[in-house]
């Protein structure tokens, strides 16, 4: 080789000499500073990448944005003085390749908002152009250091393209065509009876069916063919079929699986391992929203059985929530993360093979600095082999912990029978399916006040002109309060008031006040001009109602009434107030009556440093002023009066209210903007995503009569 290089040989030997010794030093302690910045970055995308789900802080949010945001610049600048060295080490191909191959492959921070998933041919191209730069420096390094160089290769080369991959597996194109197969095969499956009880009937798809594949340049075994399940379609129609063959999984199978685990006397962890691949399989109806596709009503019917035989248990509305909550910990991790395509055998084997080269590298290197005698040296080495360690084993095990690898268990398990004989076997799956490392969210409600924060202004040293374009815009009267958990009363009462509603159509609370025998003195409140003027007028009424009850003469289950009503009544004041997208009718619409409303307040109530008991006072003046009667403020102080002056019991007031907002919390929940439920999903999630699931799967909307029966056009 030196026969054949020699000039090239000659120029490297004098690039290792070529620049002064304490300007070397220079270059490589901001090189260091660098590299420890990206593993400080590193770190925190790898092990907090997968909490965002049910993380509603909004200063873990901004410090996620800010360190995706900049690791690409970061990494950049980096590779450029790396690059640009006018000397010699062996260090500096080795930290250029282990930056390419760690920043663009942390399984649990794909992508940050919905938006980066259409951008994976940039990411393609920019991974492409950095490896192809990182492996012309291996090259020039090839004559002073062969056999580490051709180490640097297999790394970059088997752990290549990783995040283009899973965002080209999530991306509109590819997910509409392999949905198609699904809603072919939903278009008929719904034709066969199904019993609840044992399944028998559904066979909603869980495992084996897949049939879309992305492909890669480095993974030769994804070219090979492989026999589908799938039957091509026959005219006119051309709708697929499914061969249901043993490698086919479906729900029927894994509730009828002969096996310990999954036997209905052993139950599978109190049913929860049926529970994950029931999840599973409704997890591909939400993803049919996504891409635009929908299901005929009768499948709709068939899944509402489903779920009213759910409801039915005993706390079957805990059951049902729970299904949705890990339905939509799928949904997050196709979107976010890089977990559904990480699950394939050969993947596992490269990561295992990797693992020790990925960890002996960094720990050569150390030895290398202790030779060197230069304690900075050291340090930074230290820190980087530690980040690297630390992102590698925390990702591999929540990897193997995944919901997604726990459905791949049960499917493995449900197609081999010596599995289902093997009590190692089984225990090893009861074990690994029972530990749950990142809960699927933080089950809070926000909360909001309109008699609380109207008087609040957003600083003007934070928020202005100059802000405008990095941070979000607040508003006058944007101020939350404290959140609160979800209790089960609230989902029970949820539950309750789906199963009540005998219209067939959701309506703007009428039920609730039928039921309670109070439609002729308050329907008025429910048939305003839009879903917002209800929100705010009910809202304004059930604070007022709150500090005028007596809530120590109330009963136990009079107290959890008001609770649920003071509840859900803050949340979708919150939801007005800062997630609009997520309710009926117009965003910008919303934000305009909802600034209206606070300036209302401020000239009706007036004070900044008044107390809450005092402003509820003054809402007994608004009504003597004809003026303020048709506002939001003074609707809201009618309607509380009503309450407390016309229905003759306290306990019927809590009553009242909780059911009003349960019906009304199932009114806002029918939405055709997926879009902003999955944006949501990524700082913590909200409640009213779990309502929209559950209503989406059992196909009831709203009634048409209340003009918002559709919010718009399908925005996927």
């Amino acid at each position: 080789m030196e026969s054949l290089f020699p000039k090239f040989q000659e120029s490297m030997q004098e690039r290792c000499y070529r620049m002064p010794k304490e300007d070397r030093k220079t270059q490589m302690a901001k090189i260091d500073v660098l590299l420890a910045i990206t593993a400080a970055i590193l770190v925190f995308l790898g092990v907090s990448g997968s909490f965002r789900r049910r993380c509603s802080n909004r200063a873990f949010s901004m410090v996620a944005f800010a360190a995706y945001t900049l690791t690409p610049a970061v990494v950049a600048y980096t590779l450029g003085l790396i690059q640009n060295a006018q000397f010699c080490s062996l260090r500096l191909p080795i930290w250029a390749t282990f930056l390419v191959v760690f920043v663009g492959n942390v399984d649990s921070y794909n992508a940050h908002g919905m938006e980066d998933r259409e951008r994976w041919k940039s990411f393609k191209v920019d991974s492409t152009a950095k490896c192809l730069m990182i492996s012309w420096m291996i090259v020039s390094y090839v004559f002073l250091y062969g056999p580490m160089m051709c180490i640097l290769f297999v790394i970059l080369f088997m752990k290549f393209d990783g995040r283009a991959r899973a965002l080209l597996s999530a991306s509109n194109s590819v997910m509409q065509k392999k949905y198609r197969y699904i809603a072919d095969y939903m278009s008929t499956e719904h034709q066969s009876d199904g019993d609840p009880a044992t399944m028998l009937g559904y066979r909603y798809l869980v495992g084996g069916a897949e049939e879309v594949k992305v492909h890669s340049l480095c993974s030769i075994a994804k070219w090979r063919p492989k026999a589908a399940p799938w039957q091509d379609g026959d005219a006119p129609n051309y709708r697929q079929m499914l061969e249901e063959t043993n490698e086919v999984i479906t729900i029927e199978k894994v509730w009828n699986c002969g096996g310990t685990l999954l036997s209905a006397s052993g139950g599978g962890q109190n049913g929860r391992l049926k529970d994950l691949c029931l999840s599973f399989s409704l997890f591909k109806f939400i993803c049919l929203r996504f891409t635009g596709y929908s299901l005929p009503q009768e499948a709709h019917r068939k899944l509402w059985r489903l779920i009213h035989h759910m409801l039915s248990e005993e706390n079957g509305y805990e059951r049902v929530f729970r299904v949705i909550e890990v339905e939509l910990a799928f949904l997050f991790d196709l979107f976010y993360t890089k977990y559904p395509v990480k699950l394939h055998l050969c993947r596992s084997v490269h990561r295992l093979l990797l693992f020790p080269i990925l960890v002996g590298v960094p720990l050569f290197l150390l030895y290398y600095g202790l030779w060197d005698e230069d304690v900075r040296t050291v340090v930074v080495i230290l820190v980087l082999t530690t980040s690297i360690l630390a992102v590698e084993l925390t990702q591999f095990g929540i990897l193997i912990f995944s919901e997604w690898a726990k459905v791949t268990y049960i499917c493995k398990y449900v197609r081999h029978e010596w599995w289902q004989r093997s009590t190692c076997v089984e225990m090893l799956i009861g074990i690994m399916c029972r530990v749950w490392l990142v809960k699927p969210w933080g089950r809070q409600l926000r909360q909001y006040s309109l008699l609380k924060s109207y008087s609040y202004s957003p600083w003007k040293c934070i928020y202005n002109r100059g802000t405008a374009a990095y941070l979000d815009e607040k508003r006058n009267g944007q101020e939350q309060i404290d959140p609160t958990n979800l209790s089960e009363q609230v989902k029970k009462a949820i539950a309750q008031s789906l199963e009540n509603d005998s219209t067939g159509y959701l309506e703007r609370g009428q039920a609730a006040l039928r039921r309670n025998n109070l439609s002729d003195v308050l329907s008025w409140a429910c048939d305003l001009e839009t879903t917002t003027h209800v929100i705010l007028v009910w809202h304004i009424a059930t604070t007022f109602c709150e500090h005028r009850l007596h809530r120590a003469e109330l009963s136990a289950e009079h107290r959890d009434n008001l609770g649920i009503a003071t509840n859900l009544s803050r949340y979708l004041a919150y939801l007005v107030a800062f997630a609009p997208r997520l309710l009926p009718g117009h965003p910008s619409r919303t934000e305009y009556i909802f600034d209206r409303a606070v300036g209302e307040a401020r000239g009706l109530l007036r004070g900044r440093f008044v107390s809450t008991r005092e402003r509820i006072e003054r809402l007994n003046t608004v009504l003597n002023d004809n003026q303020c009667r048709d506002t939001i403020v003074g609707r809201g102080a009618r309607l509380g009066m009503q309450l407390v002056n016309e229905v003759d019991d306290e306990g019927r007031i809590c009553k009242v209210l909780a059911d009003f907002w349960a019906n009304m919390m199932l009114y806002v929940a029918p939405s055709n903007d997926t879009m902003a439920h999955a944006n949501y999903l990524t700082t913590g999630g909200e409640f009213v995503t779990h309502v929209w699931v559950l209503v989406s799967h059992a196909g009831i909307t709203r009634d048409p009569q209340s003009g918002e029966y559709q919010d718009g056009p399908e925005r996927s």
